[in-house]
């Protein structure tokens, strides 16, 4: 009931572009399962326009992760790829744990199961869904 009133305020508030508050904080049904699923390019691809900002930004974890310099470039902001970097420690053990919306932006946190260390990626939702550098934040 919680949840429901949190994405009715978010709503209220008016995430802009082309996804509506409840599918732009879809979270997982359960946080303990893998959180970043293994997508295929094809499936990237048919992606592009109805993403969410929650699976953009697990997109980018699973570029950061698989090294994909060119895709890590075209989805973040210098700042925040920069931020994403300095976790290159164990790059490939994150898990999502939180998905919260404000005006403008979805903050999606993930959890590295190796260091834990925490990375909070900020996805902006002003200019719609299919644009590029749309993780313009990474703390």
């Amino acid at each position: 009931m919680i949840r429901i009133r949190h994405l009715a305020a978010v709503a209220a508030v008016g995430l802009t572009g082309a996804v509506s508050a409840p599918a732009a904080l879809a979270a997982p049904e359960s946080l303990a399962a893998p959180a970043i699923p293994e997508a295929s390019p094809a499936t990237v691809e048919s992606e592009a326009s109805t993403i969410s900002p929650v699976a953009y930004a697990d997109r980018t974890i699973r570029e950061f992760g698989a090294g994909d310099d060119a895709d890590l470039q075209r989805d973040t902001t210098a700042d925040a790829r920069s931020a994403i970097t300095e976790h290159d420690a164990a790059p490939t053990h994150w898990m999502r744990t939180d998905a919260q919306g404000a005006a403008g932006h979805v903050y999606v946190t993930y959890v590295n199961t190796e260091t834990h260390d925490q990375l909070i990626l900020g996805v902006n939702t002003t200019t719609g869904m299919d644009g590029d550098h749309l993780v313009d934040q990474a703390r």
